[in-house]
Formats: C-alpha cells, sequence, structure tokens
C-alpha cells in the first residue's frame, strides 16, 4: 500500500470521526440538551478516533511485516510459520502461528495466522 493511499485512508477516517461526533452532537442536544449533546459528540468522536488510529497502526504495522521489513527500525526480519496442527495429549487442534522477530532492534510480534497449506481443524 503506497504513502499516499494510507493518507487517503486516513483523511477519509478522520472526515468520519468528525461526522460521527456530529452526528450524536446532533441527536443528543435534540434529545437531552445541547450540553449533553456536546458530550456525547465529544466522547464518540474521541473514541472514534482513538479506534481510527489503532487501525491505521495495525495496518501499517502489518503492511511492513508482510513485506519483511521490521515496523521499528525498518531491517530486515525473521518470520516462521507453525502450521495448525493436531495435539494428541490434549485431544485438539492447536492454532497456527506466524511470528515475527527483528535481530536488530529485538521487536517481536506473533500472531494465529492459518496459511493455505494449514489443514483444517476438524
Amino acid at each position: 500500500m503506497t504513502t499516499i493511499r494510507r493518507g487517503l485512508d486516513l483523511l477519509i477516517d478522520l472526515v468520519g470521526v468528525v461526522a460521527w461526533g456530529f452526528a450524536a452532537y446532533v441527536v443528543g442536544s435534540r434529545f437531552v440538551s445541547p450540553a449533553a449533546g456536546g458530550v456525547l459528540g465529544l466522547a464518540l468522536a474521541l473514541s472514534a478516533l482513538a479506534w481510527a488510529l489503532n487501525t491505521h497502526l495495525q495496518d501499517s504495522r502489518m503492511s511492513r511485516l508482510s513485506a519483511g521489513l521490521c515496523p521499528r527500525c525498518t531491517e530486515k526480519i525473521a518470520s516462521e510459520h507453525r502450521h495448525r496442527r493436531w495435539e494428541p495429549s490434549r485431544g485438539e487442534w492447536l492454532q497456527p502461528v506466524t511470528s515475527w522477530e527483528c535481530r536488530s532492534c529485538g521487536y517481536g510480534h506473533s500472531e494465529s495466522w492459518a496459511c493455505p497449506a494449514c489443514p483444517d481443524a476438524a
């Protein structure tokens, strides 16, 4: 994903945050009071802003990891994938795990991802 695309996505998210905050203000001021509408609008706008920024940061981190780069220092990063597998002692399928570790800065991250080669849990 290009920088322009990410910037445009963030701008659209911010416009959505403003729209949701304004909508909450209008509904709150119409049905309760203008002061309550302001508080409700501000609360919803701040919550939506936190959600949008968190989503943007997660997408940025995952795009760097997908490209084989460390999100912290942009050096090459080592990845390891363990397929979903049957654990006989527990009698259940273990989740697949993908791990990334950076030797330069010590960054580490793991997620449960099923690749196309992972067996289906029956």
